[in-house]
C-alpha cells in the first residue's frame, strides 16, 4: 500500500498543490555462497530476491490533460555499500538519489522522460521475461549472471555511464564473465506512447559526446560518453504479456574514459591484499559499438499459473560480444504460496566461446499482500561447454523477508 502526501507548492496567493508519493521496497536475508573458488564463500546479509529501494513521485494537474511530474529513488546498501571484506563503498551503492531519476510530462500524446530513468530492456528482463525474480538470487538479470555480453550500465562503480561487463565469478579466470545488464543511463530521453488496443511503443535516446582526447591512458577520452539508442514495443491484453526490446550502444572516435574507485591490493584471484581505495580508469575503445536484443513474453494459463519465456541476442562491432540466450520459467500460486522456477542459458559464439547456464528456484510465503518471507536458491555454471575451473561454479541459498509499500 503505497503512502501519498500532500506538498504545497505554494507561491503566495496563487498557491497549487502537487501530490507526493513515497513508495518503496525493503529486502533483508541470509546468503549463503559457494562457489569452486573456497575462498570466496561468503555468508552475508543483504537484499536477494530484490533491490532494497526508497521512492519520491511529484505529480501534477497542470490542465488540459497534461500533468507534469518527476521522480526520485535511491537503492540502498548497508553502510552506503561498504564491506567488511573492503571497507570501500562505490557511487553505484552509496550515494543518495543513485537510482532512477526524472522529470517528466505525461497527457493524451504519451509520456515523455527527462534524465535517468530505468531503462526499458530493464523492464523487459525483470517484468515480462522473468517475473517476480526482479534482479535477485535466481534472476536471470542479476550481478552474478545476465542474459547478454558486451557494453551495459549495470557495473559496480560505473553507476549511471556505460561501462564493458568484465565482472567475474569471484576467483573465476576472465573468461568466466557473468554478463552485461542494461539498467539505466545519465542524459536520457524517453518517449513511451498511450496504450492502443494492448499496444504500446517506447523510444530511449541518449547523446553521444565525442571531443574530448588525451595524450595519456589515465586522461584519454574522460569527459567523452557513450551514445544510446533503445526502442521496445509492448503487448498487454488478456492472459499475453509481451515485449520486444533493442538496445545499441556506439561508442564515438575518440573512446571513452571514466576514473572509477577500486579496492586496493585486489588480486587477480579476487582476493583483498590491502586496504583503502586507487582510482582507476575505464576505458572503451573508439568505434565500439554494442547491441542487445531481447523477447520476452509472460502467459497466464489460469489465475494460479503462469509461464514465461525470453530469446535475446547481443553481438558488438569487434566481435568479442556474440551470442544468444533462451530462458523458460513458470509460477504457480497455491494459497499464500507462490511456487517459482526457471532455467536460462548463453551459448556464446564469440571467439571466446564461453557459455554459462542458470537453474533458478524460488518460494514465497505471503503474509499480506505487501509482505512476505521467501527462499531462493540458484545454481550457476559459467563454463557449461569447458573445462571447469576455479571459480567457474556457483551455488546460492537465501532465505530472508521483504515489504513493498
Amino acid at each position: 500500500m503505497k503512502k501519498s502526501l500532500v506538498a504545497l507548492a505554494a507561491l503566495a496567493a496563487t498557491a497549487s498543490f502537487a501530490q507526493v508519493t513515497i513508495d518503496g521496497y525493503i529486502d533483508r536475508g541470509y546468503l549463503i555462497t559457494n562457489n569452486s573458488f573456497n575462498q570466496a564463500d561468503t555468508r552475508t546479509i543483504g537484499s536477494n530476491a530484490g533491490t532494497t529501494t526508497l521512492g519520491f513521485k511529484f505529480r501534477e494537474n497542470v490542465g488540459g490533460g497534461i500533468v507534469i511530474g518527476g521522480q526520485l529513488n535511491t537503492d540502498w546498501a548497508d553502510f552506503a555499500g561498504a564491506t567488511q571484506a573492503t571497507g570501500v563503498g562505490t557511487a553505484q551503492t552509496g550515494c543518495f538519489a543513485n537510482s532512477q531519476s526524472f522529470a517528466d510530462i505525461a497527457g493524451p500524446f504519451g509520456t515523455v522522460r527527462l534524465g535517468a530513468p530505468n531503462s526499458f530492456t530493464l523492464t523487459n528482463a525483470t517484468a515480462v521475461a522473468a517475473p517476480l525474480y526482479s534482479t535477485g538470487v535466481g534472476s536471470t538479470y542479476s550481478s552474478s549472471f545476465s542474459i547478454a555480453n558486451g557494453l551495459g550500465t549495470g557495473a559496480t562503480g560505473l553507476a549511471g555511464t556505460v561501462g564493458l561487463a568484465t565482472t567475474t565469478a569471484a576467483g573465476a579466470d576472465a573468461a568466466a564473465g557473468t554478463g552485461a545488464r542494461s539498467i539505466r543511463i545519465a542524459n536520457t530521453v524517453q518517449y513511451s506512447s498511450p496504450v492502443f488496443n494492448g499496444f504500446s511503443a517506447h523510444i530511449g535516446i541518449t547523446p553521444q559526446n565525442n571531443n574530448v582526447t588525451g595524450t595519456t591512458t589515465s586522461s584519454l577520452s574522460v569527459g567523452n560518453t557513450v551514445g544510446v539508442k533503445e526502442y521496445a514495443l509492448r503487448y498487454t491484453n488478456g492472459p499475453i504479456d509481451a515485449m520486444y526490446t533493442n538496445i545499441k550502444y556506439e561508442v564515438g572516435s575518440a573512446g571513452t574514459a571514466q576514473n572509477r574507485f577500486t579496492a586496493a591490493g585486489v588480486a587477480s584471484t579476487g582476493v583483498v591484499t590491502g586496504t583503502g581505495s586507487v582510482t582507476t580508469p575505464s576505458t572503451l575503445a573508439a568505434n565500439l559499438s554494442s547491441t542487445q536484443s531481447l523477447l520476452g513474453a509472460t502467459y497466464t494459463v489460469m489465475p494460479t499459473l503462469k509461464v514465461h519465456a525470453g530469446f535475446g541476442n547481443f553481438s558488438s562491432s569487434n566481435n568479442l560480444s556474440k551470442g544468444k540466450s533462451t530462458q523458460f520459467g513458470v509460477t504457480y500460486t497455491m494459497g499464500n504460496i507462490d511456487l517459482m522456477a526457471q532455467m536460462a542459458k548463453v551459448d556464446d559464439t564469440s571467439t571466446t566461446n564461453t557459455d554459462r547456464k542458470m537453474t533458478g528456484i524460488g518460494v514465497n510465503y505471503n503474509l499480506s499482500k505487501t509482505a512476505r518471507v521467501y527462499l531462493r536458491a540458484d545454481d550457476i555454471n559459467y563454463s557449461s561447454n569447458g573445462v571447469a575451473f576455479t571459480g567457474s561454479t556457483l551455488k546460492r541459498t537465501a532465505v530472508g523477508i521483504s515489504k513493498s509499500f
